[in-house]
């Protein structure tokens, strides 16, 4: 079997964060591991539009598509799905990815697929194609993650995280090659490209209400050994050219002998690195000495989880942190390195109200951030605190791919969509209106390019608030 995997959004959706789809580089080895033939049509590479899938999918004979769908991507997903379809009735299209973990049960019906996978697919994905292609005599309920019906009914199979991510190998590199994407990471602000995206661990022990990383990689974390991810950064810093990495794991610094081990070897073999943390680290987890060995090793920038000022809503939101700490942490980030900071927060929570948005504007400012992220709380599927409203009858939207990043798609009782809008808009202007942040960002932009791309996240920032 000939296998496609897509991602569909493209640059047309005016997106920013092209980066490297390491998802569907570890699907890919997998794949190929079993046999099977692999390509990557990822939309986020320069250049690529629908018409170009288009004329891939006629070009060139697949047996089997499968799709990555995002909430956000619904509406592309099955744009890709249909235009397979239409060109060959008799492929297989097979969707996975986080909104098909979050709403497993409607997914597979909504995009009108033949089988799904929710969470990791390595492991199941070629166990499915080797069943159809008679290799494999499993019963599909024994397909680990597989979503499939019968009769018309269908069946969600039992979860079984990937114990041994070491054993995964690397991500097909050279289907995701870093020298093919535009310079529009994740994050406004980098030091040179390409850049790839580097995955350290997965799972997450953490039970944060907003978050349903735990329904696509578990709660337990699972560390990948220090050879591999080694390995990995000695392809890419000699065979692609790499300089930037941008490590995108929640909790790397979680596991600390694995951070030092990781840093230590970078160092030792004189590798001349930028690190960023761009999805941010848990703060407790950091401390003046792995700091400073971080920024040996070329960290720069470090995105902070820390969501709220009201210490109401951080415990509403079951984060397990206490606002004091967080204040003690990044400060002495500021006092014992130059690495830079990004503040990340959410507004418009659940059970939040005027006077909670007020103190996380305050505590913004206070912090000795140089950049902040406000973020309208988005419902996403399979989060404990969506199913939580979605079971009270509070969360009036029908249909969860219809929820837009960027824009209000739920208001707290005790505000209105207005009022919402008008803090955002005063959390971005308050903190980012401030002479030494306007004068540390310029101070950072590397080209005309640069300054290109963080107009137009300006523009789209300012637009939502």
């Amino acid at each position: 079997m000939k296998v496609l995997l897509v991602n569909p959004i493209t640059s047309e959706r005016g997106m920013f964060a092209c980066t490297p789809n390491l998802g569907l580089g570890y699907l890919a080895t997998a794949l190929r591991r079993s046999g099977f033939e692999v390509d990557i049509w990822d939309g986020m590479k320069k250049d690529m539009t629908r018409k170009k899938l288009r004329e891939r999918l006629k070009l060139l004979d697949y047996q089997v598509i499968g799709v990555q769908v995002y909430t956000c991507s619904v509406e592309e997903a099955q744009e890709a799905l249909t235009l397979a379809k239409s060109l060959d009735p008799k492929v297989l299209r097979i969707i996975g990815g986080a909104h098909v973990s979050g709403d497993s049960e409607n997914a597979l019906n909504q995009l009108d697929a033949d089988y799904a996978f929710r969470g990791e697919a390595e492991i199941g994905l070629p166990k499915l194609l080797q069943k159809l292609s008679g290799e494999d005599h499993c019963e599909y309920k024994d397909i680990h993650h597989l979503i499939w019906r019968e009769n018309g009914r269908i069946y969600l199979n039992e979860l079984k995280p990937i114990v041994d991510v070491t054993a995964l190998g690397l991500a097909s590199w050279d289907l995701i090659d870093p020298n093919e994407y535009p310079n529009a990471p994740i994050g406004a602000f980098v030091k040179s490209f390409p850049l790839a995206t580097i995955s350290c661990s997965r799972g997450c022990p953490h039970q944060c209400t907003y978050c349903a990383n735990k329904l696509i990689m578990g709660r337990g974390l699972r560390a990948r050994s220090k050879e591999s991810i080694i390995e990995e950064l000695d392809l890419l810093y000699n065979k692609y050219g790499v300089r930037e990495y941008q490590i995108i794991d929640d909790t790397f610094t979680s596991k600390r002998s694995l951070a030092e081990g990781v840093c230590n070897e970078i160092i030792n073999r004189g590798w001349k690195m930028n690190i960023t943390f761009p999805n941010g680290v848990r703060v407790e987890s950091l401390d003046e000495e792995l700091l400073k060995l971080l920024e040996r090793a070329g960290c720069y920038s470090i995105g902070m989880a820390i969501e709220s000022g009201s210490q109401r809503i951080v415990d509403h939101m079951r984060r397990n942190q206490r606002l004091e700490k967080v204040k003690e942490k990044v400060e002495l980030v500021a006092r014992v390195t130059k690495i830079r900071m990004t503040g990340f927060f959410i507004m418009g929570y659940p059970a939040e109200e005027r006077e909670d948005i007020l103190m996380t504007i305050k505590l913004a400012k206070e912090l000795p951030l140089q950049r902040a992220q406000f973020t309208i709380w988005i419902p996403v599927p399979g989060s404990e605190m969506t199913e939580r409203l979605k079971e009270e009858g509070k969360l009036n939207i029908k249909n969860l791919s219809s929820v837009v990043l960027n824009q209000i798609n739920y208001v707290p009782e005790n505000l209105t969509e207005d009022e919402l809008q008008k803090l955002l808009r005063k959390a971005y202007y308050e903190f980012y209106f401030r002479p030494k942040i306007i004068i540390g960002l310029l101070s950072e932009i590397q080209s005309l390019e640069h300054l290109k791309n963080i107009l137009r996240r300006v523009k789209r920032m300012w637009k939502a608030a």
